[in-house]
């Protein structure tokens, strides 16, 4: 049997240890920099539809009544956006815009016809779908047949979002009309 000496164990070469600690520190950064900027979640839900940035505004020119609602829609995502249609405007529960449907709860929200959000003129579809990082908008002018539109009033919109993968992520944007 030998017997060990202090003076004779034998340790990492202080070359070696300074590459590995070099090593795990860039992987680290990678993994935080890949998790900050949506990269991982964007792997994991396949189109990155939390990188999709919509903005708005309602205006009520006489302060009540008929109201012009101007939205846009930016693709941060990693596919190209095949659709995007606005299902619903309301306050409070109560529908601005809803298509009505025989359905037991009275009203099924279905996409606006005269909402078409456009890319390079024409409505974004698959044929003409919104590339990463462009900016696609659409606006009309509502009459709402339930009520008029209130300055001040905040309404929550409702769209829907297809990518070119095929995923489909909905969100819902507040807008308060204004003047």
């Amino acid at each position: 049997m030998k017997i060990v000496r202090d003076n004779e164990r034998r340790a990492v070469s202080p070359v070696i240890a300074t590459l590995l600690l070099i090593a795990i520190a860039v992987a680290a950064a990678i993994i935080v920099y890949a998790f900050v900027t949506g990269l991982i979640g964007g792997l994991s839900t396949g189109a990155g539809s939390s990188l999709v940035t919509i903005t708005g505004s309602l205006s009520v020119p006489v302060g009540s009544g008929p109201g012009t609602l101007v939205m846009s829609v930016k693709n941060g995502a990693s596919n190209p956006i095949s659709g995007v249609v606005l299902t619903s405007l309301d306050s409070g529960g109560v529908n601005y815009y809803c298509h009505v449907v025989s359905v037991p709860n009275g009203c099924a929200a279905a996409p606006d016809p005269a909402f078409a959000f456009n890319y390079n003129g024409a409505p974004i579809a698959a044929g003409n779908a919104l590339p990463v990082g462009s900016t696609g908008s659409a606006e009309a002018a509502y009459t709402p047949g339930n009520g008029a539109f209130s300055s001040g009033t905040t309404y929550t919109a409702l769209i829907t979002v297809t990518f070119s993968s095929g995923s489909i992520n909905s969100y819902t944007y507040s807008i308060t009309a204004q003047l």
